[in-house]
């Protein structure tokens, strides 16, 4: 079988969890369109479905291979798929996604022929390139780095991990954007777009680590050139110690102005309404420019390139739909070393109201150190300051049961989302996760922070801030999306607020999918979700 004759079917199980997602559920990645423009460029058809559909329903259609995408949460959800598959197909699988740092583990939890780890485009080409998806054999892709397989013996084996790619070649990654429609929520969901990949934050955690590990305190963080910084003497992940981006993304590299505003072009022609500049930093956006060829690995110095975000933000604007207030922004994710005013008023021009996200994870200025945070709660505190007098919505993240958690460093971080509540929208509560690749991947899963009276004070907090900032919508008139049927309603719907807000529960509206309307609020059902009526003035 040649190439032209494959068809793909690429599972989006990103959050699916044991099999359906119970949130994010307006959000649509980049890392699965990415897939499939690789394959747009191999002239190989394609399709995506989601994880829920194919549990729920089957494969509804042939194809002769199975891509699917997920994190180590949705292995459960994933194993099922590659169950329902061998039932009826032959064809190879392959997974990718942040769940193959797990290597091995994640190849025999989930029963797949390949894993592709980490940074995919590039070790996709080469994949394509052998002939495996037609041969199957094993000794197509042997010398392909970046995957893993089981041999004959039932032994793991990895073929050796890939470098990151140079900013040229992810230049050239394309997504698909044809590939949008294969959503059904897309013309009401949040579709995020690749502004640039990788960290600029090579720092790392000053935390013992399980097995002993701990830093030396060897002055190698400072060090200007990347080859230092990846080669910790005490082996020691770069980054915040909770995060595997560094590692498995290597330092930040932006996307051209041109390529993404293409991107968003065409995402706005298919009738996309919903847009998120999506990076681990949105500042670091052409900051990597500013001292090429030498990789960007410091997180605040030098300062952010106002003139390129600027540049990229007016291109965007001038797109027709969206200078006619038709599709809306939000900007995912900033640090606050780098907000200044003048990047408030770059934002506020060009993205009026939207909101934007800034990761805090710790009220606790020495815990933050601690984690190897390039920023710490005051940073955050004056960014958001700044953002609320352009008129800029602040969604701050902080994580509980992260390592070096404390009883004070838990009431330091619940008296510090007090003190942020006047200046911001919303406050987002993770639970911290132990990531491969991450400093702390080898930390237990803490359980849940009803059962952790310290992480319990973070969760409380923050859910009053939340529910209060609910409340405060009570009476509003607001412009949302109706997106899809609420299934506790049998005549309403959810929608989502077009200029960034919680979820809405919409009385009488289950007829009106698609549509933009404007609701009056009626009150908060939660911290998460209020109710609304479609309103008719």
């Amino acid at each position: 079988m040649s190439s032209s004759n494959l068809r793909i079917a690429v599972i989006d199980a990103t959050a699916a969890g044991k099999g359906r997602r119970r949130f994010t559920r307006d959000a649509i990645g980049c890392g699965v369109r990415s897939v499939c423009g690789v394959l747009e460029e191999h002239n190989i058809k394609s399709k995506i479905l989601l994880a829920e559909n194919i549990i729920d329903q089957g494969f509804q259609e042939k194809f002769t291979s199975l891509f699917i995408s997920g994190m180590s949460m949705d292995k459960v959800a994933i194993k099922k798929i590659v169950k329902i598959w061998r039932k009826n197909h032959q064809g190879k699988i392959v997974v990718g996604g942040p769940v193959t740092s797990e290597l091995g583990q994640s190849l025999k939890e989930t029963k797949a022929d390949l894993i592709v780890i980490g940074e995919g485009e590039l070790t996709l080409k080469e994949l394509i390139d052998s002939n495996y998806l037609t041969s199957g054999k094993i000794s197509d892709i042997k010398d392909i780095n970046g995957i893993g397989y089981i041999n004959q013996k039932e032994q793991f084996v990895l073929t050796g991990f890939r470098k990151y790619s140079s900013s040229d070649e992810f230049k050239a990654f394309k997504a698909s954007t044809k590939r949008i429609t294969d959503y059904p929520n897309y013309f009401s969901a949040k579709v995020y777009v690749e502004c640039l990949r990788g960290c600029s934050n090579f720092g790392g955690t000053r935390i013992q680590l399980p097995d002993g590990r701990k830093c030396s305190e060897c002055g190698l963080c400072d060090s200007d050139y990347l080859e230092d910084r990846a080669n910790c003497p005490s082996e020691i992940p770069p980054g915040c110690g909770f995060c595997s981006v560094p590692s498995l993304y290597g330092p930040s590299r932006s996307k051209s102005v041109e390529h993404i505003v293409d991107e968003i072009e065409k995402l706005v022609a298919f009738n996309v309404k919903r847009i998120v500049l999506s990076a681990p930093d949105f500042l670091d956006f052409g900051r990597d420019k500013l001292i090429s060829p030498k990789p960007l690995i410091t997180p605040s110095s030098p300062k952010a390139n106002s003139k390129k975000i600027k540049e990229l933000l007016s291109k965007i604007h001038a797109i027709e739909r969206v200078a006619k207030g038709l599709v809306w922004f939000e900007v995912e994710n900033i640090k606050a070393t780098l907000f200044t005013d003048e990047l408030a008023r770059i934002l506020s021009e060009y993205l009026p109201n939207s909101p934007f996200s800034i990761g805090c994870e710790t009220g606790s200025e020495t815990h933050a150190k601690l984690l190897g945070r390039p920023s710490g709660p005051k940073d955050t505190l004056r960014a958001v300051k700044i953002a609320h007098k352009y008129g800029l919505k602040a969604h701050v993240y902080f994580i509980h049961s992260l390592p070096g958690q404390t009883r004070k460093t838990a009431q330091e971080t619940a008296d510090f989302i007090n003190k942020l509540e006047p200046y911001i929208e919303k406050v987002t509560i993770y639970r911290f996760r132990p990531l491969p690749l991450s400093a702390f991947g080898d930390f237990p899963e803490p359980p849940p922070a009803i059962y952790n009276l310290e992480s319990k004070i973070i969760v409380d907090v923050a859910n009053h801030v939340n529910l209060m900032k609910k409340q405060n919508l009570v009476g509003e008139v607001v412009r949302v999306i109706i997106s899809e049927p609420n299934y506790r309603d049998e005549k309403g719907a959810i929608a989502y607020i077009l200029s960034g807000g919680p979820m809405v529960a919409v009385e009488n509206s289950r007829e009106r999918i698609g549509e933009i309307v404007e609701v009056k609020i009626l009150r908060a059902l939660s911290e998460k979700l209020v109710l609304g009526t479609i309103f008719n003035s």
